[in-house]
């Protein structure tokens, strides 16, 4: 099979789409396939080119995109041209397959579906894309049923994967999370954390009413590792005081010490896709409390393998938070293993790799 995969997120970029697109191509290439990437960076990487990984600038994609078109015409020729994202990258997959009479996947991964559809002036990049392609991949089942109400087509739930083995923790890593504890300043408490770019979209907010409204800061601490804006930041110190400790966006191989130092990873989100952290840390055999958002309620099985509560429900919030710390040990252990069997047994690379090869073997020839 060939495949022509355009993306705006892989290496070297940073970032869990930049992963899950560089692992999809290796996985797929590992089963056998050919596959080209054009990588629609925002950083100029211009002349990295290796193994079929084509590679533009920012600034010469966007000011004539349609020099892309006829410079990789010949490339994308006998192969399905697949969009990762519905960004600009699911645009062209679709119109540039239509141009050379070409069958077009594209996958939606979260973010890219709900903020743009909802964008009245971008909106009509997801319709375009909704009309044309010929299959379309939804990171979670209930953003497939969103979209079958848009456009009767095929729409292939596609999930997230995560490595099992990349996310164990060593000896050392503990370690390094117990002095990491004490440096928070109050070790003696539980910990709950957060991870990765947190938007308003990530709930912050429901975390903040957690510690405030609902009086967490006797029991717990409040641990927040990437980027949050600056008027949460003062609202945050303002209101949780030494209940909260930030750390700054950290390097995936720096992550594992952080995971290690939580007792809790909190999620909850307003909308969301079916983030790596969600995985990760489950993998790693964390706690997770999260919203019904997204992909959550398809990895999470309430009070199984993790906990759920309704979305933007502060007080549901709470209740399922008290659930999590107030667990017995064995019950603990019960979760954390059941956690890990949840990822290792339907959230691995080679399941996501199967699921998309066979959806375009059975829907696109």
């Amino acid at each position: 099979m060939y495949i022509f995969w355009i993306t705006a997120n892989h290496p070297p970029d940073t970032g869990g789409m930049a992963r899950s697109s560089e692992r999809i191509v290796n996985g797929l290439r590992d089963r056998g396939h050919s596959v080209t990437v054009l990588h629609l960076s925002e950083n100029d990487y211009s002349g990295a080119a290796d193994n079929g990984l084509v590679v533009t600038s920012g600034s010469r994609y966007q000011a004539e995109p349609e020099r892309l078109f006829w410079q990789y015409r010949d490339a994308m020729a006998g192969s399905v041209i697949a969009g990762f994202g519905g960004n600009h990258a699911g645009y062209y997959a679709v119109i540039w397959a239509r141009w050379l009479k070409r069958k077009s996947l594209v996958l939606y991964r979260g973010n890219d579906f709900d903020r743009i559809i909802h964008d009245l002036k971008r909106g009509w990049i997801t319709h375009a894309i909704l009309a044309g392609a010929d299959l379309i991949g939804a990171v979670s089942t209930e953003m497939a049923t969103r979209i079958r109400t848009l456009r009767d087509k095929p729409v292939l739930y596609t999930p997230n994967s995560v490595e099992p083995a990349e996310w164990t923790l060593l000896k050392t890593d503990i370690a390094r999370s117990e002095k990491f504890r004490e440096s928070m300043g109050r070790p003696e408490k539980s910990v709950i954390a957060m991870f990765g770019d947190l938007k308003s979209k990530k709930g912050l907010d429901i975390a903040h009413a957690l510690f405030t409204t609902y009086e967490f800061q006797e029991r717990a601490m409040l641990l927040t590792v990437g980027t949050i804006s600056d008027m949460m930041n003062e609202k945050l110190a303002s209101g949780l005081g030494t209940a909260w400790f930030h750390v700054p966006f950290q390097k995936r191989e720096n992550m594992a010490l952080y995971y290690a130092a939580s007792d809790i990873v909190f999620l909850p989100s307003f909308y969301d896709g079916m983030p790596n952290v969600l995985l990760e840390a489950m993998a790693l055999g964390k706690i997770i409390v999260a919203s019904r958002a997204g992909a959550f309620s398809d990895v999470i099985r309430d009070g199984e393998n993790g906990f759920l509560f309704k979305t933007g429900d502060m007080a549901d919030a709470a209740r399922t938070m008290n659930r999590a710390l107030n667990m017995k040990e064995t019950a603990r252990a019960a979760m954390i293993e059941s956690a890990r069997k949840t990822i290792a047994d339907d959230f691995n690379p080679s399941k996501e790799i199967e699921i998309i090869e066979k959806g375009i073997a059975e829907y696109l020839g």
